[in-house]
This record gives structure tokens, C-alpha cells and sequence, in this order.
């Protein structure tokens, strides 16, 4: 997995070529055995990487370009994703029954609150209903979708001024009261 140490030239940095340190790593099928090993028992993109010595940036760029590699990546994070909801709800169970976690759990050392934040980052991926990534825009909407909300907005609105000006003309009538 690791290779020779020394430096490298990147031919495009900030301000151009620059001449980079490296570790001697190199991407191999063990490197990427133990990446996806590690994905699958954390769900966490970070340590994964980072247990592999390659930065973040590296093992996405990678995802994108390695159509095989994005779908057993994809295995990995289901995998881990069921195990860390799993994990979490054993927890919640010791910890109401008093028990201390069990320190032989595969999954790396990490606060109930950041698991929860990983399951969130990773439910539209893992969950196919209909959920958005964090952060992620909507998709465009067309323009009949657009003038059609815009009509709809402005007939509510219309519908409010004369509410409150007391005009009920154009308002439903209400139901009788007997």
C-alpha cells in the first residue's frame, strides 16, 4: 500500500505546479479492501479514508471516476448505515437497562449526536424515499410549475386582503348554522 517516500510535481495547484510531499501511498485493492471494510463498519467517509491514509478529496475523486468502485463503495455505506442505526438502538436499550456499551462494538468511538449526524448525511443516499442530501437545492422547477405556485400564492393573498377588509363575496360561504 505504501510506496517509495519522497515528492511529486502537481502540475495545477493555487499557483500552479507545485511540488508536493508525499507518503509513499499509493490506491491498490488493498488500500481499497480496507477503505470499504472500514466504510462498512463506520458509515464515516473521514475515518475510512483516513485509516487508508488518503484525504477525502482523493477517495471521492476516485468514487466518481471508478464507476465499479462507486457501487461497492455504495454496498459499503448501506452496510454501515444499517449497523450504525443498529448500534444506536442497542445502545439506547443498555443504556435504559442500565448496562455500560459494549467495548468490543466495530465501530469507531463517536458520540450519539455524530452518529446521528452521519446517518443524516447519508440517508438519501442509503434510503431511496425520496429524502434530500443536506444542503442539496431541489431540482428546477419548470416554468408552468413556477407561474402556476406564483398564481396560487397571489389568489391566497388576495383571498387574505379581503378576509381582513371583511369582504366575504368572493370567500366560500360558510356553513349554516343551525
Amino acid at each position: 500500500m505504501t510506496g517509495a517516500k519522497g515528492s511529486i510535481i502537481r502540475a495545477s495547484g493555487k499557483d500552479g505546479p507545485q511540488r508536493i510531499a508525499t507518503g509513499g501511498h499509493r490506491w491498490s485493492d488493498a488500500a481499497e479492501a480496507l477503505f470499504l471494510d472500514h466504510l462498512a463498519a463506520s458509515c464515516n467517509v473521514t475515518h475510512a479514508a483516513g485509516v487508508v491514509g488518503f484525504s477525502t478529496v482523493a477517495i471521492y475523486k476516485r468514487r466518481r471516476s471508478d464507476a465499479g468502485f462507486a457501487a461497492r463503495w455504495q454496498a459499503a455505506l448501506e452496510q454501515g448505515y444499517a449497523r450504525l442505526e443498529i448500534s444506536l438502538v442497542q445502545r439506547a436499550i443498555d443504556a435504559l437497562a442500565g448496562f455500560a456499551p459494549d467495548p468490543d462494538v466495530p465501530i469507531p468511538p463517536m458520540s450519539v449526536k455524530d452518529a446521528l449526524a452521519i446517518l443524516q448525511l447519508h440517508r438519501a443516499t442509503v434510503r431511496d424515499d425520496g429524502a434530500r442530501h443536506p444542503g442539496w437545492r431541489g431540482r428546477p422547477r419548470s416554468l408552468d410549475e413556477l407561474r402556476d405556485s406564483i398564481l396560487t400564492k397571489l389568489e391566497a393573498i388576495e383571498v387574505a386582503r379581503e378576509l381582513a377588509a371583511g369582504d366575504t363575496t368572493t370567500c366560500p360561504a360558510a356553513p349554516d348554522e343551525a
